[in-house]
């Protein structure tokens, strides 16, 4: 089918979404917190580190955060239930897809006053389907009942699950937000721990 050619298209919307509040509320708070700890002076410097590190794992913790949305156009192809070989219809769409990780699995180590940031990988963490976007193609009109919709919407949800797991640019733009998530959230608090520190987020 013709259309199958042309069912893939993503149109990268936006980046980093909703963390810059996440970043401007805990900065100040933190910052403080730490600068407090460090005033113990040179001979409390490891417990100093053990709880700066403890401190900026509780601000990263902040569970699923997407880090990137994309909207997707897809077709999804629906086949008969009896006969899994024929199709029953075609139904085109339009759905949101988010990108992020669990902030929650994060690791921060410190070591010779290296600060270490370790991102896992991201994932999808969101597919919303368009359901005023529908558009079907029936090629069995037996099909096109009152509970088309539902099943459709269903298949649409998997196919672009499907599809966006499959396409790198929003997996790597996703990486690489989370990335610059991460050092916004830390990098505010190891730059007031003076020049022996620095922060590496890999």
């Amino acid at each position: 089918m013709d259309q199958e050619k042309e069912r893939k298209q993503i149109v990268f919307i936006k980046g980093p979404v909703k963390w810059p509040v996440i970043v401007a509320a805990v900065i100040l708070v933190v910052v403080i917190a730490v600068f407090g700890v460090f005033q113990m002076g040179a001979g409390k410097a490891k417990e100093a580190e053990v709880t700066v590190v403890s401190t900026l794992q509780k601000i990263i913790n902040v569970s699923d955060l997407s880090t990137f949305t994309a909207v997707y156009n897809g077709i999804a192809e629906v086949p008969n239930e009896k006969n899994p070989d024929k199709i029953d219809y075609y139904v085109s769409y339009e759905a949101r897809v988010e990108a992020g990780i669990d902030f929650s699995d994060v690791a921060i180590s410190m070591e010779d006053g290296t600060i270490t940031v370790d991102i896992p990988d991201v994932k999808i963490n969101d597919i919303i389907v368009d359901i005023s976007s529908l558009d079907f193609i029936f090629f069995n009109n037996r099909a096109n009942q009152s509970t088309v919709t539902q099943q459709a919407f269903k298949a649409c949800e998997e196919d672009a699950k499907t599809e966006s797991e499959s396409q790198e640019a929003i997996l790597e733009l996703a990486q690489q937000n989370a990335a610059n998530v991460a050092t916004a959230l830390v990098k505010p608090i190891v730059d007031q721990l003076g020049e022996g520190y620095q922060l590496v987020v890999e």
